[in-house]
């Protein structure tokens, strides 16, 4: 009986030497990429990949040992070479599983090409600006990772940093920019924090939610803009040490000149 450590352990050694197979084993020479391709074979032996190591594996991984266990080092070659070129398979959306898509690769099961939990949003961020007294404009693009579709339904949320409180806005699609979108945010009902502006993507029935603003547009403007609201607080759109964008809200309301000059009035 295998123990929990060895399970681990296995599981470690079946990382470090199939990491190996990226850029690197292109750059051996076929001779050289056939002994590592049949040691690893041998490594994996008959059986491939325990339920524990794919449980802990990541999807391309898991695809690499399919290739290796049944003498597939020709698909193999060109899965790794998809990736290095930054052209990894497409993905198809089965009953809220996402399942990476090779027409190379014949034979595949479910679980080794599931990458659900791998698929995050791409997004960019290309203008923010004030609109009139109270409304932050938000510009860019989001989609979800590897999916294609035609449809994409794209929130903006903005996230007190101290107390989870969320403040959600629907964005509406631009058009002319593939995957863009346009949000605007009243500000006038944030209470006063740090409220950290994220990004959802949905698509076919699928929700992925990233920090906004570390990739950006090249005409995107990173400087600090601050605002005085009309109840009186004062809001900053700025950027992280991270680089990601926030806004700060600070103060709050201030009576009306008016109402505080006559309360003046009457406790004289």
């Amino acid at each position: 009986m295998t123990t929990d450590t060895g399970t681990d352990h296995a599981t470690s050694v079946l990382r470090d030497v199939l990491r190996v197979y990226d850029h690197r084993f292109l750059d051996l020479d076929p001779s050289q990429r056939r002994r590592l391709f049949e040691g690893t074979r041998q490594v994996l032996g008959a059986d491939g990949l325990s339920d524990e190591a794919r449980a802990a594996l990541p999807a391309s991984y898991r695809l690499r040992a399919f290739c290796i266990q049944h003498g597939m080092a020709g698909e193999l070659e060109r899965l790794i070479a998809d990736e290095v070129s930054g052209s990894p398979a497409g993905a198809v959306v089965v009953g809220g599983r996402v399942y990476a898509m090779y027409p190379y690769l014949r034979g595949v099961p479910r679980q080794d090409a599931d990458i659900t939990d791998e698929v995050g949003v791409e997004h960019r961020l290309d203008a923010v600006a004030w609109q009139g007294r109270r409304e932050l404009r938000i510009r860019g693009t989001a989609r979800l990772e590897r999916i294609e579709t035609h449809r994409t339904a794209v929130d903006l949320l903005l996230r007190e940093r101290a107390t989870g409180a969320e403040h959600r806005v629907a964005a509406e699609a631009v058009e002319d920019v593939q995957d863009g979108f346009e949000a605007v945010a009243d500000l006038a009902g944030l209470g006063p924090g740090r409220w950290d502006a994220h990004v959802a993507a949905t698509a076919l029935g699928l929700t992925r939610e990233a920090r906004f603003g570390t990739l950006r547009g090249p005409r995107l403007k990173t400087e600090t803009q601050t605002r005085a609201l009309e109840d009186g607080a004062e809001a900053s759109a700025y950027f992280t040490k991270g680089g990601h964008l926030a806004v700060l809200v600070r103060g709050e309301p201030r009576p009306d000149p008016l109402r505080a000059k006559i309360k003046r009035r009457l406790h004289r």
